[in-house]
């Protein structure tokens, strides 16, 4: 995204946007982008804008993130604002037996409650650096952290809205992402309370495929929603979402972690599936006539 021009007399702003394929680096110029100008009053509205355009929320947020946010947010690493207030206990679906689900799960699964701490806490410091990386995010405790920081919020932008911002006009979206110093947005960031956060309460860590399919038999039972985290690589967010079991699935166990499994034909031969699903592999290929 480029403010290539404004015109201070009639508020008339030229924007030009460039398109980036997601398997490109963000610091790799790609050499397929797309290039969209357009002149809009600074006062119009991003519906307004969208029709001009055809995009979504969520490439333009998408967009401006990738370009000006990621060394854009010091104010983490300033220990009287990260540690400005603490969050309240989780209470999403309090009403639930959440035993039920532990008593379920193997001996190296777990299932945390998790809130808006974990998130400002564990993934805040990293956007301060220079060069954030993911891989510096990927294995924090509560396994909450994204791509890029305001992922953390619904549509990727932080200012709390009832209608997905569409009453917002371009000159509030371009100071928001832009990396102008910007208090009101801080607050935001900060606020715990904020409507707009997109952050999950429970996350389970599962270990084996039991553990798996004791969570979806949960959520199947209790009308639940779940997310599945893999590598938390989404740059539009998809990993996760509040009010949803998150599936964190960093520490799942592959399967024949050391080599090649032989199974057994005649052991297996007209067994049911084990509890643990230990034996499902094996099953699954003698079932291909695979042995």
């Amino acid at each position: 995204v480029n403010l290539q021009s404004e015109d201070p007399e009639s508020g008339i702003c030229t924007i030009v946007l460039f398109h980036q394929p997601c398997h490109a680096l963000p610091r790799r110029r790609a050499t397929n982008q797309s290039r969209v100008s357009f002149d809009i009053h600074s006062n119009s509205t991003l519906a307004e804008l969208y029709s001009k355009t055809n995009l979504t929320m969520a490439s333009f947020a998408g967009a401006a993130r990738r370009l000006f946010l990621l060394t854009a947010l010091g104010f983490a690493s300033n220990p009287s604002l990260v540690n400005a207030a603490s969050a309240p206990p989780s209470g999403w679906r309090d009403d639930l037996h959440w035993t039920d689900l532990i008593s379920k799960l193997s001996p190296s699964a777990s299932l945390i409650d998790t809130s808006y701490e974990n998130y400002r806490d564990e993934c805040f410091p990293e956007f301060s650096e220079q060069s954030p990386s993911n891989h510096a995010l990927i294995d924090q405790p509560a396994g909450m952290c994204l791509p890029h920081l305001f992922l953390g919020w619904e549509t990727s932008w932080p200012r709390p809205s009832d209608n997905g911002h569409l009453n917002e006009t371009v000159d509030r979206a371009l100071s928001d992402f832009y990396p102008e110093p910007n208090p009101e947005l801080d607050g935001f960031l900060l606020d715990e309370t904020n409507p707009s956060l997109n952050l999950p309460s429970k996350v389970l860590f599962p270990s084996v495929a039991s553990d798996v399919v004791a969570a979806i038999q949960f959520a199947k039972e209790h009308s639940l929603e779940i997310s599945v985290k893999n590598s938390g690589h989404s740059y539009q967010g998809a990993a996760q979402k509040k009010n949803t079991l998150l599936l964190n699935m960093n520490r799942y166990t592959h399967y024949s972690p050391t080599g090649i499994t032989d199974c057994d034909a005649a052991a297996l031969l007209d067994t049911a599936v084990a509890k643990d699903l230990s034996d499902q592999p094996c099953l699954l290929s003698l079932a291909k006539n695979k042995s």
